[in-house]
């Protein structure tokens, strides 16, 4: 996946843009894996802590909280990392693209807080709520960061990206190993209730919190607001016209997520549903290791997909190739390992009873490996600019993922139908988007002519 370094084009040198750095594609992609990688291992051990020192009802309210916070933030964020690293003609000034971040985060602060006291009037429990608004905080404040990153990749310096998300990492993983154990010594000795093991997972995910906001203002603040590299400067007509550009992003963004979601809430309602909902999400983490080696290289490779599309067709054809082939190779792999060693990974990770649904992971597995070639071209449709296109597509997703959860989840194991439900949605994605990029493709030469007449 080497690829020889950019000389900067006349769209990239325009007042206010930073060249790319001069590094290869393979290692930037290393970098991107290595950095978001070490994260997602961190969040993997998050649950592993939470199965083994907590319960599957906790593990079930963390992942309802992130399911409630994550459509909301999503949508708010109107997609604006990646509709700024397609910008290579500098339409917009960086500060522009920061600034209406932050404005968007306010109402999506507004709603998170209007259910936090929705949830108090109806009487739950003081650490729920703590878990609650916990998640809720750092999400904000992740998209908040999450602009800024694009500036490592138009700059191709995935290794500061690689830096930022590691030191997150540090901050999930450390309140958790710290705290999840101790909680439980204490409860077990009698120290304490059990029901403060809820109380300790509240803790740990403030502490996160509050680790993402330091992140933020000393690693990336410095960083990303240099206006030696970036025009920091906004005009409030760029701002509206800039979110009615990126408005079909932040559907789509909101829609995908609620195709995670739908699941989640449906297994939720129903009873034993919070424990069953922690089988399930512990479940499908799993299966992100596959997905998080082609996302990185697709997210390297965002930059030079832009790039490719406006000057050289035949190059972004290659770099699609050799993306949907590692796709293919590393689901195959992932699905061969979760085939054969799928309860043993289950029983050491989690607990025995998680080994319990093993054909289920198998499911799950199996929806996961669609989505990585799903990844591919959902990238590349993004960095064609093709954004309204994609509404419709991911309104015929949610419906159908609507429809399977519906019919499917239900009766004494929840988990099955929801891991059926991830599959149907995977397939049609992949189907949907793959008609995107040939679209983008054969009327390429329409759609350039388009926007050099803007």
């Amino acid at each position: 996946m080497a690829d020889a370094p950019l000389s900067p084009t006349p769209v990239e040198v325009a007042v206010g843009a930073a060249p790319p750095a001069r590094r290869s594609l393979l290692l930037n992609t290393l970098y991107a894996i290595g950095g978001t990688g070490f994260y997602h291992a961190c969040q993997l051990g998050v649950l592993v802590l939470l199965a083994k020192f907590a319960t599957p009802e906790i593990a079930g309210q963390y992942f309802f909280a992130l399911a409630v916070a994550t459509p909301v933030v999503l949508f708010c964020g109107l997609e604006l990392r990646g509709a700024f690293v397609a910008d290579v003609g500098n339409q917009f000034s960086f500060g522009t693209y920061r600034r209406l971040c932050e404005l968007m985060m306010v109402p999506a602060a507004v709603v998170l807080t209007a259910f936090l006291l929705w949830q108090v009037a109806r009487g739950s429990p003081a650490s729920y709520l703590l878990i609650l608004g916990g998640v809720f905080a750092a999400k904000i404040i992740w998209a908040i960061a999450e602009v800024g990153w694009g500036t490592y990749q138009r700059r191709e310096r995935l290794d500061l990206l690689a830096g930022t998300v590691g030191l997150r990492a540090f901050t999930l993983i450390l309140p958790f190993a710290v705290l999840m154990p101790l909680f439980h010594w204490l409860c077990r000795g009698e120290r304490l209730a059990p029901t403060h093991l809820a109380d300790g997972t509240a803790l740990a995910i403030l502490l996160h919190a509050l680790g993402v906001l330091a992140v933020l203002i000393f690693f990336d603040g410095p960083r990303v607001a240099n206006p030696q590299l970036w025009n920091l400067g906004v005009k409030r007509k760029d701002l509206g016209a800039l979110f009615i550009q990126t408005f079909p992003l932040g559907v789509v963004a909101l829609i995908i997520n609620l195709c995670d979601t739908l699941p989640r809430i449906v297994i939720e309602a129903q009873p034993g549903g919070k424990a069953q909902l922690g089988y399930f999400g512990s479940l499908a983490y799993i299966t992100l290791a596959g997905n998080l080696v082609i996302i990185q290289a697709a997210a390297a490779a965002a930059n030079r997909f832009s790039l490719y599309y406006h000057t050289d067709v035949r190059a972004f054809l290659r770099l699609g190739g050799l993306l949907a082939a590692a796709a293919v190779g590393v689901g195959a792999l992932v699905l061969a390992v979760a085939w054969f060693f799928g309860g043993p990974i289950l029983r050491v990770l989690y607990t025995a009873d998680f080994a319990g649904y093993e054909g289920e992971f198998r499911i799950i597995v199996c929806a996961h490996c669609l989505a990585l070639l799903t990844n591919v071209f959902g990238t590349a449709t993004t960095q064609m600019r093709l954004f309204w296109v994609q509404v419709p597509v991911q309104i015929i997703t949610l419906a159908s993922t609507a429809a399977a959860a519906i019919l499917l989840i239900s009766g004494e194991n929840l988990v099955r139908g929801a891991a059926y439900t991830v599959l149907v949605r995977a397939a049609v994605q992949l189907v949907f988007y793959a008609a995107c990029v040939f679209l983008g493709l054969a009327l390429r030469g329409r759609i350039l002519r388009e926007r050099g007449r803007r």
